[in-house]
């Protein structure tokens, strides 16, 4: 039935029109829109109904976007159609549908590029009277103006968008780029590439896979998850068919949501692995034209997902971080090479410095034989003519008994201590020329044996004991009765003896008590002997000339300064071994001594655990 409502009066009628108009460039989004050129026919014709198709994207009907008014028009329903009458240069017209309806179809063309159409449809019988009322036809156009308009403001709000994300994106970028070749680790740089990338997809899922150097395994060094836990998904995993390593092996990224994930499952291309997501992006990491991992970021809610510009912002931030891997790797492969090359350097100046050491110390040692060589002959025929000369004072003594002068038995006796006196000189010079020869280390007449070290040690302090039991002080020993060691007993006595004596007589004050501690343990093939005492320490100046021949701090009380230069010379040349002196004033003192656990020997000797203990030559008092 035709329309019988009366038209209401004209000034009604204008009244309305402003309101609509009003209401029309009021109107912001484009359902308003809608509801306003709806409410504008309705003043013309009753029930008519309107739909917007409109895109950003002219020629997309994917991208097409559909507004409707409440009352519920049944646009078309292929976006193909829409796009079709978008492009058309005049309003076009439908023919009547079953019921009678018609539709007008008006294309709009946004300013910018953006494009839509305005389909309007009512009884087809209302279109003669709607096309000839120049006011609805105007209202019409004033609709499809503000629709231009609104899409202007979408497309100028897009571009201040990507202007400002671009922006954050490239901030993000130099941030990253900076990062990967700053000096942190790489614990530190996913953590803060993961805060950069944060900012600009949504990445609450980050995930850093890298190949293990045998290519069989996955490591995470850097993974968030908020399903799978660390501790149970993100370890050490061989390598599987999951979506990892699908990219892995395709060297390609990939972007998928829950139906392409299906997809894949079903063709056999991968296997379900760890809580499956909405949204998935993986880039592989390739490093020097291998690709030595994946970075990952997902979604588990539903609504979030990741498009084109993500997956190639992804794919951006994975050359950044494969290029930081590399620097990393060359950095941390140069400084493996530098600390390598420190160390040769550090071990060739310890050598040099040893070498230099013992050359000194044998030349010094070979000057002090030679020279006690040397002085040993006329000492020797000094001894020889005082001790004839002390036998021929006896036969006068003798036969001049019964008749000598009170005076001739006084010169006589006189006589007879001087000689006494120059024997006795004399053998304690002779005894120094032996001290002086053994600066040599000549031992090469003893025989290289096994020995137990706590036996051996135990018998060392049993014949020290009658010197030791006139102190104060203890001396404990810590040894495995286990550890063995071929050796020289005689010399490696002399080199215990000496330190010990040497702790007892100058390393305490008299009214202390002190300790002495020899401790005996192997380390890497070598035996570790340390002798340390609890004493008053020695300053820097004195340690260092330690193992000095000559060299001594009481040589008024009867010190020689060859004691410590003998045994530095036993261990160094006689047995192939090291010692070192360390000593902090107030802290006491420690020598240590390193041993080849067959020192010497040139096949292992028969075992004696109670062997026969040669007696120091040379004075402990240094």
């Amino acid at each position: 039935m035709p329309d019988t409502t009366p038209d209401p009066p004209p000034s009604a009628q204008a009244s309305i029109a402003g309101r609509h108009i009003r209401a029309l460039f009021l109107a912001d989004n484009f359902t308003q829109v809608v509801r306003v050129a709806e409410a504008m026919l309705e003043t013309v014709v009753s029930g008519a109904q309107v739909a917007l198709w409109w895109t950003l994207r002219p020629g997309s009907p994917q991208a097409s976007r559909l507004h409707c008014a409440p009352r519920g028009l049944r646009p078309w329903a292929d976006p193909q159609q829409a796009c079709a009458a978008m492009l058309a240069k005049t309003m076009l017209r439908g023919a009547p549908d079953d019921a009678g309806k018609a539709v007008w179809a008006l294309p709009v063309q946004g300013h910018g590029g953006g494009q839509a159409v305005l389909q309007l449809q009512a009884n087809a019988a209302d279109f003669p009277r709607m096309e000839s009322d120049a006011a609805l036809v105007q209202s019409v156009e004033l609709v499809a103006r503000r629709v231009a308009t609104l899409i202007e403001m979408r497309l100028l709000k897009r571009s201040v968008r990507r202007h400002e994300r671009s922006e954050r994106v490239q901030k993000a970028l130099f941030h990253i780029a900076d990062l990967s070749s700053s000096d942190i680790s790489l614990d530190a740089f996913y953590a803060a590439v993961h805060a950069e990338i944060g900012q600009l997809l949504y990445a609450r899922n980050f995930i850093v896979a890298l190949l293990t150097d045998d290519g069989k395994a996955f490591d995470y060094p850097y993974s968030v998850d908020e399903r799978d836990d660390r501790e149970t998904m993100f370890q050490r995993r061989p390598l599987a068919r999951g979506l990892t390593e699908y990219v892995l092996r395709t060297g390609k990224p990939l972007l998928l949501d829950a139906n392409v994930r299906g997809q894949l499952i079903a063709a056999g291309e991968i296997q379900p692995i760890g809580s499956p997501s909405e949204a998935w992006m993986g880039v592989p990491l390739a490093v020097n034209g291998r690709n030595e991992g994946v970075l990952v970021v997902q979604s588990y809610t539903k609504g979030i997902g990741y498009g084109s510009l993500e997956l190639e912002l992804l794919a951006f931030v994975a050359q950044h971080i494969a290029a930081a891997l590399q620097r990393k790797k060359v950095a941390a492969s140069l400084k493996a090479a530098y600390a390598d090359l420190q160390a040769q350097i550090e071990e060739l100046h310890r050598t040099q410095g040893e070498l230099i050491e013992n050359e000194k110390m044998a030349s010094l040692g070979r000057l002090v034989a030679g020279v006690a060589h040397e002085i040993n002959t006329p000492l020797g025929i000094g001894v020889t003519a005082a001790s004839h000369l002390d036998e021929i004072f006896v036969k006068i003594e003798r036969s001049t008994q019964a008749q000598e002068s009170p005076a001739t038995t006084k010169s006589l006796a006189s006589a007879r201590r001087c000689i006494q006196l120059i024997l006795n000189n004399l053998g304690k010079a002779a005894q120094l020329v032996r001290s002086f020869k053994q600066v040599a280390v000549d031992q090469t007449n003893e025989v290289r044996r096994r020995i137990g070290m706590r036996a051996f040690l135990d018998d060392v302090l049993i014949s020290l004991h009658p010197r030791l039991k006139t102190t104060p002080h203890r001396v404990e020993i810590e040894c495995d009765p286990l550890i063995e060691l071929v050796t020289l007993p005689g010399a490696l006595y002399q080199i215990v003896s000496n330190i010990v004596l040497n702790a007892v007589l100058h390393a305490f004050d008299d009214a202390d008590a002190g300790l002495v501690r020899i401790r005996v343990s192997i380390t890497d093939g070598m035996l570790d002997l340390s002798i340390a005492d609890n004493g008053k320490g020695m300053p820097e100046d004195v340690r260092k000339r330690v193992f000095e021949p000559f060299f001594t701090t009481r040589r008024g009380s009867g010190g020689t300064g060859l004691g410590l230069h003998l045994v530095y010379n036993l261990v160094t040349q006689l047995l192939g071994g090291s010692i070192l002196c360390a000593s902090v004033p107030g802290q006491g003192t420690t020598f240590t001594i390193r041993l080849p656990l067959a020192a010497g020997a040139t096949g292992p000797g028969e075992p004696d655990n109670k062997p026969t203990l040669s007696k120091p030559t040379a004075s402990a008092q240094d």
